[in-house]
């Protein structure tokens, strides 16, 4: 009896460290429920006769209905199955998944698609959306754009409590088409595990707080990283990107990847990003500083902008735990707070500091 009491207390230790900023993603959900959703539709009530609440049948065609028709509603209290069509948010849409909510991707072969799809709207709020992909059960081998959350040219979105585990590519898409990049995008308490491509894909917004995250086991096709910041051209814009208590775990390669190269292009582009309270533990890097890496030294402007990165801490990874890219020469200040890792005597954080605003070699510290 004792034992079992000691592996009881293990057990929430382990899992207490392994998610210790997301302590409970539901947190608020009576309050979010009475103040937002209490005149709210129902699309259980969109359901045929004689439904099945075990997520084996598709019911993408119902759900849809019920979402192109109310701007306030909640999903239906028990799993759903999805087909590779996905579903497609409006514009002014605030959505509650109820604790037993899950959506379930239906096996497909489809290379690009996205199980909730937010594409030039504004202002959506998505309240602990539960939601799995086919990785495990692609048709394929392959693409690598098969998206949990997608979001493209949209403005005011807010996701709260999020778990999104197992899609084909990422489990989170933030960027832009016909070059409008999102913004205005917050993200909190937030669970993504076992996404094939990233955890969160970064490619196109100015004004994104990610804060309360953790970020695991992600692998399959690279990056394969927990969070991948990484524009998608020149069009696009990464300003203002706060991330804010993070922790990663076990990614295929990189905790977090900063890797905007592609920004770099006939307009002059300013990248802005401020990272804070970073963790990772076992992803091969815990974090990767490619700014411009393999850009060669053109004609067109440098790229500037800032990025900082303060009380960052790796531990157990087998490559590094922080690695730099060797690139074309740029005009980013990025400032690390190399002393958490170790690395302030022998060698200054000025120094390092400088080393990777010249781009001119990589430096890893394992």
């Amino acid at each position: 009896m004792k034992k079992v009491i000691v592996l009881f207390f293990v057990l929430l230790s382990f899992l207490g460290s392994c998610q210790e900023y997301v302590q409970d993603r539901f947190s608020g959900y009576a309050a979010v429920k009475n103040e937002y959703f209490a005149k709210a539709k129902d699309l259980t009530a969109y359901l045929p006769k004689g439904y099945s609440q075990n997520g084996d049948t598709d019911y993408t065609s119902y759900i849809q209905k019920g979402i192109n028709e109310n701007a306030v509603l909640i999903m239906p209290d028990f799993p759903v199955l999805i087909n590779e069509n996905g579903l497609t948010l409006k514009s002014d849409q605030k959505i509650l998944f109820q604790k037993s909510s899950k959506l379930i991707m239906k096996p497909n072969a489809k290379d690009r698609n996205g199980m909730l799809n937010l594409f030039n709207i504004k202002n959506v709020d998505l309240y602990y959306p539960t939601i799995t992909g086919d990785k495990h059960k692609h048709l394929t081998t392959t693409g690598e754009w098969g998206m949990g959350i997608y979001i493209l040219s949209s403005s005011n979105v807010n996701i709260i409590g999020a778990s999104i585990e197992s899609f084909w590519g990422d489990g989170i898409c933030i960027g832009g088409r016909n070059n409008i990049s999102s913004s205005g995008i917050t993200m909190k308490n937030v669970i993504l595990k076992d996404n094939r491509r990233n955890g969160i894909t970064i490619g196109g917004v100015s004004n994104l707080l990610l804060e309360n995250a953790y970020i695991a086991n992600t692998t399959g096709t690279n990056p394969q990283a927990g969070i991948d910041v990484e524009p998608d051209s020149n069009a696009y814009d990464v300003k203002n990107i706060k991330l804010n208590n993070i922790e990663t775990e076990k990614n295929g390669n990189y905790g977090i990847i900063i890797s905007p190269g592609n920004m770099v292009g006939k307009q002059q582009k300013d990248i802005s990003i401020a990272i804070s309270n970073f963790k990772d533990n076992g992803s091969k890097i815990g974090l990767g500083m490619a700014v411009t890496r393999d850009k060669p030294n053109t004609q067109f402007p440098k790229l500037g902008g800032n990025i900082s990165v303060s009380n960052f801490s790796s531990q157990n990874n087998s490559t590094a735990r922080f690695r730099s890219f060797k690139g074309a020469s740029h005009q980013v200040s990025v400032k690390m707070d190399f002393g958490k890792l170790g690395a302030a005597a022998s060698k200054s954080t000025v120094s390092y500091d400088q080393k990777l605003k010249n781009n001119a070699e990589t430096i890893t510290l394992k």
